[in-house]
């Protein structure tokens, strides 16, 4: 792994006859994003470039203003295990081995291979996009039924207030109605996990509907069927309504999402060897400094929008003679600069 001054990370592979096999990079700020926003990252090899025959794969997540945001990127010129497994490594020696909690790929047969070798603790989930695109060819589209009914696993695939025993049941129904659970595809994508946690079915007034809400009273732990949590990081009032009423008084740490807290963009990234990068928290402390700077100098415009001009020309000599201080640093910059 080759590391510029710049915190520039860079590493490659190539083929027996001398060609390149496969290559990676990222830099201090995808790190730090990585750092932030990394619990949920996407991979997707589809990306293809023209000149070098190869595929792009980057690694991207969502930031605290829910755009895409990329951690990584990578080329690769074969798509097998092998190929795969080298990138994932090297994503993971990056990000000083730090994995994410859901690795969500599509269902190329040397990704499957090579994720549950690199990676231990992340869940692997397949692309919801990549799944509902084969569904037409799983189920047929020369048959009188398709068109009807595509549209039922979407109506609930979409529904974020759906609870997942209801999911379930509605599945089977769909299932049953047009005769797919027979086929071992369909069968795969259902995914369900038993919990031995307490439920609370807790009233919404305002939705007109109940949700189930699961606690445990060693962890703290809580989770509600309206994934309200999973979906935006934000914890929901049916979760808050259980935890004043077993006298939890603060919310617990499992609850808070880094990513929407004020300061968690400022959280310290360790390089390669388990060091700060200094670097990177000397300029974002620089330039919440300078916002802050920013924000005092029209505090005080403000103020004086109201005062006498005597005043104003009081502050401006201020400035001037401050400016004066700030000569030796050299001339400011004009506009077009």
């Amino acid at each position: 792994m080759t590391v510029n001054r710049l915190g520039f990370f860079f590493d490659y592979d190539v083929d027996s006859d001398g060609s390149l096999s496969k290559a990676i990079w990222a830099n201090d700020i995808a790190r730090r994003n990585y750092s932030v926003f990394g619990d949920a990252v996407s991979f997707d090899p589809t990306y293809s470039t023209n000149k070098y025959d190869m595929d792009f794969t980057p690694f991207t997540g969502v930031d605290h203003h829910k755009r895409s945001v990329t951690f990584c990127g990578a080329l690769v010129a074969h798509e097998d295990a092998d190929s795969f497994q080298w990138v994932f490594s090297r994503f993971l020696a990056v990000m000083s081995g730090k994995e994410p909690k859901y690795i969500i790929t599509d269902q190329d047969p040397g990704i499957l291979k090579a994720v549950p070798i690199v990676f231990k603790t992340a869940r692997h989930r397949y692309c919801m996009w990549h799944i509902m695109n084969k569904v037409p060819s799983k189920f047929g589209v020369t048959r009188e039924d398709y068109s009807e009914f595509v549209k039922k696993p979407n109506a609930i695939i979409w529904d974020e207030d759906i609870k997942a025993t209801e999911f379930d049941a509605k599945w089977d129904e769909i299932g049953r109605e047009h005769t797919v659970n027979n086929i071992d595809w369909f069968k795969e994508m259902g995914f369900s996990e038993a919990s031995s946690l307490e439920v609370t079915t807790v009233r919404d007034a305002n939705r007109d509907r109940n949700y189930q809400v699961t606690y445990c009273q060693d962890t703290f732990k809580a989770t509600c069927s309206c994934r309200m949590l999973e979906r935006k990081g934000i914890i929901c009032r049916h979760v808050i309504w259980i935890y004043s009423s077993n006298g939890v008084k603060k919310i617990p740490e499992l609850c808070v999402v880094n990513r929407w807290c004020k300061d968690g963009i400022c959280t310290n990234m360790f390089d390669c060897n388990g060091e700060a990068a200094e670097d990177v928290d000397i300029i974002d402390g620089k330039q919440i400094a300078m916002s802050v700077m920013w924000s005092e100098i029209h505090q005080i415009v403000a103020m004086l929008m109201g005062k006498l001009k005597a005043d104003v020309d009081n502050f401006s000599s201020v400035i001037r003679e401050f400016k004066e201080k700030l000569s030796p640093y050299g001339s400011p910059m004009n506009k077009q600069q």
